[in-house]
């Protein structure tokens, strides 16, 4: 495979041998053949720019000239909803600053991880949204959102001449969210203490890692903690299904949007599947891997009580507060599940305003308050990602994810975006319980992906989608 270079994530794109680096790079999005927008049906997005350009003309704001009206702040108490898993560090900080000039308050309801995706669903189906909502990705990936429907347009505001990439955050030419999450890579997190203890090399492969994972489970260590209680945990293996194919055949995509070819005929799909059942089945993801979580992971990784979990390049900051100095007892490798033997780009999460809130002026204005250059440089400073969607943003990481980014710009390993991202008509939820029922014996591989396939195309005849 062509290996994808991300050399825009370093600071001056060439790591010196020795250099200590400031932070892992500047804002913006690593190379790729394709962003997640070029994925899609390019001519129809071009249309629809063009008509969005032509309204702009005939009266639309500048949104370089846009000022805000006079607000009234005093008494005002704004609704948030996220999960658990979704908050990140420094966002307290950063309500708290917004709290400390305008008054405005803000009641949060934290979602539990294992059931927040459904709860998020439920809100948008019944419509009772908050005046901000928190969601893991965009409005392509959760198409119950309904971004016409329920959420404000957010293209024409000040801050999206900020972002690296304005176009990439779009769908159907427009911005519904705004995105306060970094470019996160998922990876599995390897401990090296365990694997020194156990007489293993880290492992540069399916087979090697396979290998390892028996090995553990004969010398009683669980050999991979999962956190399979968290449906989203074990819909992301999935995430590179279609990497190989797509690799393949650079129309994958559109073909799939044109229902010409299915999930269930691209073998990257199905073998995932496989690989959890297996994996479960002989043991290697511990006695009860649907009793393991998230938040769980911390405890299993921190205290040696694994050999391998899920990673994340904020993952490790978190667990070096929790640790102290776990952070270099770990090391990223590629998800080696399926075909695949990439790390996963993750999506942006975003903050979304429901057109219907009661305060959408001021949530505006708390917006653009965010985007502020030194409120956002504290907000990533604080977070830790390997990289930004916003310019002029630097951010600083620890070891595990400064090799991973070596690496990457080494031509040593790839990366894939999650096919959800990229292909239209999903229910990630959806997917995330199917490969759950896999795991534990309840469905085959092949019959979860054929339901899935069956699902996404109720979806795609929905949207008006050609081909379905």
């Amino acid at each position: 495979m062509k290996k994808k270079q991300i050399t825009a994530l370093l600071l001056s794109g060439v790591l010196a041998a020795g250099a200590v680096l400031a932070g892992c790079g500047t804002g913006g999005s690593p190379a790729k053949k394709e962003t997640e927008e070029d994925g899609t049906k390019k001519s129809t997005e071009a249309q629809t720019d063009k008509e969005s350009e032509k309204d702009a003309e005939e009266g639309g704001e500048d949104k370089d000239t846009e000022t805000t009206a006079a607000l009234d702040y005093d008494g005002v108490t704004l609704s948030v909803v996220l999960a658990q898993g979704w908050d990140t560090p420094g966002r307290e900080a950063l309500f708290q600053k917004y709290t400390d000039k305008t008054g405005v308050k803000f009641d949060i309801q934290m979602l539990p991880d294992d059931t927040a995706a459904e709860l998020v669903k439920t809100k948008f189906a019944t419509k009772e949204l908050p005046d901000i909502i928190f969601n893991s990705g965009s409005v392509r990936e959760h198409t119950y959102m309904l971004p016409e429907e329920n959420l404000l347009d957010l293209t024409e505001e000040p801050w999206a001449d900020q972002l690296v990439n304005e176009e990439a955050m779009m769908v159907n030419g427009k911005i519904w969210g705004l995105p306060m999450g970094g470019q996160g890579y998922f990876c599995f997190a390897v401990n090296k203490k365990v694997f020194e203890d156990n007489k293993l090399e880290i492992p540069a492969s399916k087979e090697e890692l396979e290998k390892c994972f028996e090995t553990l489970k004969d010398n009683g260590i669980q050999p991979m903690y999962l956190g399979s209680k968290d449906p989203w945990l074990v819909g992301n293996m999935t995430s590179g299904g279609i990497q190989k194919a797509l690799d393949a055949d650079p129309e994958l995509i559109n073909k799939l949007d044109r229902n010409e070819i299915t999930y269930s005929e691209i073998p990257g799909m199905t073998s995932v599947l496989e690989d959890l059942r297996r994996w479960n089945e002989k043991g290697w993801l511990g006695a009860n891997t649907m009793a393991d979580s998230w938040d769980g992971e911390f405890k299993a990784f921190g205290e040696n009580l694994c050999g391998v979990t899920i990673g994340l390049t904020t993952w490790d900051k978190t667990m070096e507060e929790k640790y102290p100095g776990s952070s270099e007892n770990m090391i990223f490798i590629p998800y080696y599940i399926g075909d695949a033997d990439t790390y996963f780009a993750g999506t942006t999460a975003q903050w979304y305003i429901p057109k219907d809130g009661k305060h959408t002026d001021i949530v505006k204005d708390f917006f653009r308050f965010c985007t502020e250059q030194e409120n956002l440089n504290e907000f990533y400073k604080a977070m830790g990602e390997a990289s930004t969607p916003w310019k002029d943003v630097e951010v600083e990481c620890l070891t595990p994810t400064k090799q991973l980014i070596e690496d990457l710009n080494a031509g040593k390993y790839s990366f894939h975006y999650g096919h959800n991202s990229l292909v239209q008509g999903q229910d990630f939820d959806g997917l995330c319980k199917l490969a759950q029922e896999v795991l534990i014996g309840n469905k085959t591989a092949e019959e979860a992906v054929k339901e899935y396939d069956t699902m996404r195309a109720q979806i795609c005849k929905a949207l008006g989608m050609e081909g379905f």
